[in-house]
């Protein structure tokens, strides 16, 4: 079961916050969370959509 929205906007935030201090690329930062294949693609989806930017890096 998918993990809930409010949760996944909570890592995509987390996540974008941990990019922004320069820990590295994105993909990197979202696998330390060890997230299943479907929570993994919600929270990228998510990320990308806040920041498109992102994912052309």
């Amino acid at each position: 079961m998918a993990m809930a929205i409010y949760k996944v906007r909570i890592l995509a935030n987390a996540c974008i916050t941990r990019l922004d201090g320069g820990e590295g690329d994105i993909t990197a930062i979202v696998d330390s969370y060890n997230l299943s294949t479907e929570d993994r693609e919600l929270v990228l989806a998510q990320i990308y959509a806040k920041r498109p930017e992102i994912e052309s890096t």
